[in-house]
C-alpha cells in the first residue's frame, strides 16, 4: 500500500454529495483503499489515502479528473525542541522515526513516504513540513 495526499479545494466541494461523487469515482475501479486522514485545512478538505500501490495511477487519475489536488509528498524534519516522548514512533507506518540504543529519536529520511501522522502527533511541535 501507497500513501497518497490530496486535496479536495472548498470550491470543488459543496456539500456532501460532491465526497460522494469523488468516492464513487475510484470505487467504480473495484479498488480497495482506506482513508488514513480526513481534516479540513485553509485550502479545502485534506486526505490521506493508503491505496495498493498497483492502483496509484488509476486513483491519481480519477482524482484529478474530479479536480482534486494530488499533493507531492512532504518530508518532515525533527527539530531541536523534540523531548523523545515517542508519540511519533507509534503512527509512523514506515519506521521512519524510532529510537536509537540511547532512546533519542531518530528520523530516517530515505524511509519517509510523506504521510505526515508524525506531524500532529508530537506535544511540542517539534516536526515541521518542509
Amino acid at each position: 500500500m501507497t500513501i497518497i495526499n490530496c486535496t479536495l479545494p472548498f470550491g470543488v466541494i459543496r456539500d456532501i454529495n460532491n465526497y460522494s461523487k469523488i468516492i464513487n469515482e475510484i470505487l467504480k475501479y473495484d479498488i480497495t483503499f482506506n482513508i488514513l486522514k480526513f481534516s479540513t485545512g485553509s485550502n479545502g478538505v485534506n486526505l490521506l489515502l493508503d491505496v495498493p500501490e498497483d492502483k496509484i495511477k488509476t486513483i491519481t487519475e480519477s482524482l484529478k479528473e474530479n479536480n482534486v489536488i494530488v499533493n507531492k509528498k512532504g518530508r518532515v524534519i525533527v527539530l531541536d525542541n523534540c523531548i523523545d516522548c515517542g508519540a511519533c514512533i507509534s503512527l509512523c507506518p514506515t519506521e521512519a522515526l524510532y529510537f536509537n540504543g540511547d532512546f533519542k529519536l531518530e528520523y530516517a529520511y530515505e524511509k519517509c513516504i510523506g504521510c505526515l501522522l508524525c506531524l500532529d502527533s508530537c506535544p511540542r511541535y517539534a516536526i515541521e513540513e518542509m
